[in-house]
């Protein structure tokens, strides 16, 4: 099996850096006081754009359609408990770090048995070499 150590920590950074509100909905502990699935899809999408930069998605070596990702990582993370879901916005600085490791082992196993997930270093597009000719 393939080192995912990569994919894991984008999923990882993407979880944690999705907005508040939009976890607490998840969670149920929001304004609504009810998980909501909109949010699910939302944290899903924002996973996805994340990952797709530096990793190839693919299903017999035919690039996955965004929206296919997108729908299996909203159904993973529909699947994921709901005290599990409450941990992962808690105070509880353990439980949360614990519930953090779940959701992201959750979605990268998710991930990893149903697609082939490669990591590649996006073309370098710095200052690069000047276009000017010089002047001898």
């Amino acid at each position: 099996m393939a080192d995912h150590k990569n994919l894991s920590q984008g999923i990882y950074i993407s979880l944690v850096t999705t907005r508040m509100p939009i976890k607490r909905a998840f969670a149920g502990t929001g304004q609504s006081r009810r998980r909501e699935k909109t949010s699910a899809a939302s944290i899903a999408r924002s996973i996805v754009e994340s990952i797709r930069r530096n990793h190839r998605i693919e299903r017999g070596a035919v690039s996955v359609d965004e929206a296919e990702i997108i729908e299996v990582l909203t159904e993973e993370l529909w699947k994921v408990p709901e005290q599990t879901a409450k941990d992962f916005v808690g105070v509880d600085a353990n439980k949360r770090d614990a519930a953090k490791a779940a959701i992201t082992r959750a979605l990268l196993t998710s991930l990893v048995t149903r697609y082939e997930c490669s990591f590649f270093m996006p073309e370098y597009r710095g200052m690069g070499p000047s276009a000017h000719s010089s002047q001898r």
